[in-house]
């Protein structure tokens, strides 16, 4: 097979988007819902891991495409905050709206109170790191993202570099730090997933060949087989070969794909809030509560369009906007940025 190049567009990354985002949100929806439906979702959590390796491969490729430089960092983080944060944000009011204005009223069940200093918190993604609870469970994935982001900006002129001992050094103080610091809300706990989404942009980029990709995530394997566990390292395993080596590419997953971030943000308090609402409502739901499941999991796909229509792809918009400049170097938008994932 012939090696890849940078200018390359992977199109198997929207497909696994839209694949992970949809085992999450069915996971989410059928939890509890009797043995096969149960059984059904038992694996969707390993989404967010998808979702991980995804991002240790497009991040870095992203940057390294863009020439990105350490001194480039703070317009990094800027560019990362305007293309996530408005979604995240609307998902934060919409939840609110959805338990306060809909689920309390029908249920019975308490309204949800947030005070200034819970907005403060998600907006920092420090939730976790201070006990208090998240409006949305399902946006402890986004701290770590988060925490991901601020890391790697730092790190990739070690993990980018040609010479070989510089990059080995910077994915061995990484794997030291995943020891050492194992709690489950950090970056530090789920680093291997995110390297091998680094092996990937290396050989992806060039930087290093097939059998060392296949060797350094063997180590990476190693690594998660006590923490982590075996299913997890398949599956990012798994999703790190699928982007290395897949010529995959779907238009209509490109699609779901395209919506996944605010599909993912969503699917709670669209998707749950459909589904309770429906059980209300209807007599025997317990009967067909897998059509229901799916009317959620559509619902939660139109709103998510909706959104993205909306909030995400402008948000997107502006972050593209903001470029890596040099002095002396007009950095005009090549090939490779044209075709390469948006970040």
């Amino acid at each position: 097979m012939r090696k890849p190049g940078p200018n390359q567009r992977i199109g198997v990354i929207n497909a696994l988007r839209a694949f992970a985002a949809i085992a999450v949100a069915w996971g989410h929806f059928v939890a509890g819902q009797g043995k096969y439906l149960g059984l059904s979702g038992k694996y969707g959590y390993l989404g967010v891991d998808i979702f991980f390796v995804i991002s240790g491969f497009v991040i870095p490729w992203s940057l390294h495409r863009a020439h990105y430089v350490l001194r480039d960092y703070p317009r990094f983080v800027l560019k990362r905050n305007l293309r996530l944060y408005p979604p995240y944000l609307a998902s934060i009011a919409v939840t609110i709206l959805a338990i306060n204005f809909v689920l309390a009223p029908v249920l019975h069940i308490p309204r949800m109170m947030v005070t200034g200093r819970d907005l403060l918190l998600h907006s920092a993604y420090l939730n976790d790191l201070v006990g208090v609870r998240w409006i949305n469970v399902a946006y402890w994935t986004l701290a770590i993202e988060f925490q991901w982001y601020l890391l790697v900006g730092l790190m990739l002129p070690l993990l980018a570099n040609s010479r070989r001992l510089v990059r080995l050094a910077g994915i061995v103080a990484m794997t030291i730090a995943y020891f050492a610091f194992p709690y489950s809300r950090l970056i530090s706990h789920h680093l291997p997933v995110f390297l091998i989404g680094v092996f990937v942009f290396q050989y992806r980029a060039r930087l290093i060949g097939l059998r060392e990709m296949l060797g350094l995530t063997l180590v990476m394997v190693l690594a998660m087989l006590g923490p982590l566990g075996w299913i997890v390292a398949a599956v990012s395993v798994s999703t790190g070969l699928l982007i290395a080596l897949s010529a995959f590419h779907n238009r209509a997953l490109d699609r779901v794909g395209d919506v996944s971030y605010s599909l993912y943000l969503l699917h709670l308090p669209i998707g749950v809030g459909v589904i309770a609402c429906l059980s209300h409502w209807l007599p025997y739901s317990g009967s067909y509560i897998g059509v229901l499941d799916v009317i959620g999991l559509a619902a939660s796909g139109g709103v998510a369009w909706i959104t993205y229509q909306i909030v995400e792809k402008p948000s997107q918009n502006m972050s593209s906007a903001i470029r890596f400049a040099r002095r002396g170097i007009e950095r005009a938008t090549s090939p490779a940025t044209a075709t390469a994932p948006a970040e």
